[in-house]
């Protein structure tokens, strides 16, 4: 899962990719382990995700379909998809006259 920090250093967005390792007892979950994996900045997870969506990201997608395959397969935290979707937006060329859906402003999506 990616969770999102400020660097104290220059100020940028960072994501950290976390994994946490929980332990089942018969009464309750206890936190065992939390490993950072990975850590990139908002651009560079903007354009993994931008590369892995451009094949199934079609004219009039709903924001929230967006969203729910960005967390799905991404693992991006959900308080932070809406940073993501705006920044994909832009990056597709898309817009959204219906705070609902998601429509290229060119004719074609881009190749």
């Amino acid at each position: 899962m990616y969770i999102k920090s400020k660097c104290p250093v220059c100020g940028s967005n960072n994501f950290h990719n976390v994994q946490v390792r929980i332990e089942e007892t018969r009464k309750n979950l206890s936190l065992k382990d939390v490993n950072v994996t990975d850590t990139v900045t908002d651009e560079e997870l903007a354009r993994e995700v931008l590369h892995g969506l451009k094949p199934h990201v079609c004219d009039g997608i709903t924001i929230r379909e967006l969203c729910r395959v960005i967390k799905k397969y991404y693992g991006v935290a959900a308080a932070y998809c809406c940073d993501l979707v705006s920044r994909l937006k832009i990056e597709m060329g898309m817009y959204c006259p219906d705070r609902r859906h998601l429509y290229f402003v060119s004719p074609f999506p881009p190749q």
